[in-house]
């Protein structure tokens, strides 16, 4: 193992001691060991941070870092690791996930075929059921190649709108902290993704399965609503950034509106100052305040 490994696998961890052997496990098993595992624990109660000393001094083919901070939510935790890795590119996998045996060694070859292209940022593979079937059900559309490169904003044109996997390049990715807001504990991925796009990065997505996952209870794609409910600020920051996507006015006024709503609910009326869309934000505030009460009552039964 060099000082400097080629890939970072990141994982945040969140009262996750009941899934991360699997995740473990699953590293061990690797074919290509040049890789580091940085978790960052997220102020878990539930002995997780005593896993990850066991761990630390187990004899294994990777080295294990972790830190443990006060409970802050994934986009911080990610924000850390990103500030804490020393891999070449930087490869997020969730606590509650595991990975095939090829998945670092097939990651880090195909990140090394686009490398010293500037115009990439990064890799992609799919996402599957412990069965090994898609989690869409359908293979995104990648061609003969078994890839196409296309930005965060391009996926839906090639089914890969959802259940991917990426590894950035760390060099690039440092630049594109995820948003956090004082007083939240998450804010959508896609703001930071659709940053990357909006400067003409790419990914070279890969149609090959390589992390398996199951959608828990708990987890952050359970219970959209009440996220909403917790982080209204994470929320309206992702209506913003869609400010940008060169969508038709009228979607622009729906997108403003729905801002300006959840600017209201998180007590932030000074956020849409920030709109990048001034006068589609002026003119949904009359829609805005009227969506502000309909949300408002259905938070409330959450």
């Amino acid at each position: 193992m060099t000082e400097s490994p080629y890939m970072t696998v990141f994982t945040p961890a969140y009262n996750r001691a009941h899934t991360l052997p699997r995740l473990y496990e699953s590293l061990k098993r690797q074919t290509l060991t040049d890789f580091e595992w940085i978790v960052v624990n997220d102020g878990s109660t539930d002995g997780t941070e005593e896993l990850l000393r066991r761990w630390q001094e187990e004899d294994k083919p990777f080295p294990l870092r972790f830190v443990t901070v006060p409970n802050g939510g994934k986009p911080r935790a990610i924000n850390t690791g990103v500030g804490m890795a020393k891999g070449r590119f930087f490869f997020l996998v969730d606590s509650d996930d595991c990975l095939l045996p090829v998945a670092v060694e097939k990651m880090t070859r195909w990140a090394k075929e686009i490398e010293e292209d500037p115009s990439f940022i990064g890799v992609g593979a799919a996402r599957g059921r412990p069965d090994g079937q898609y989690l869409k059900g359908v293979p995104p559309k990648t061609g003969p190649l078994g890839y196409v490169d296309a930005t965060n904003l391009e996926r839906p044109l090639y089914d890969l709108d959802a259940d991917m996997c990426e590894a950035y390049r760390l060099s690039d990715y440092r630049r594109y902290p995820y948003f956090t807001w004082e007083g939240e504990k998450f804010a959508p991925e896609q703001i930071t993704m659709n940053e990357m796009a909006l400067d003409g990065y790419r990914l070279r997505w890969h149609r090959d399965i390589l992390y398996l996952c199951e959608y828990l209870e708990d987890g952050l794609t359970k219970g959209s609503a009440l996220l909403e409910k917790r982080n209204p600020m994470g929320y309206a920051a992702m209506y913003n950034h869609m400010l940008k996507y060169r969508y038709g006015f009228l979607r622009n006024l729906k997108i403003a509106a729905n801002m300006t709503a959840l600017s209201l609910y998180g007590k932030h009326p000074g956020y849409l100052k920030q709109s990048n869309a001034p006068a589609a934000t002026l003119l949904s505030l009359p829609l805005g305040i009227a969506l502000f009460f309909r949300r408002k009552a259905q938070f409330s039964k959450l």
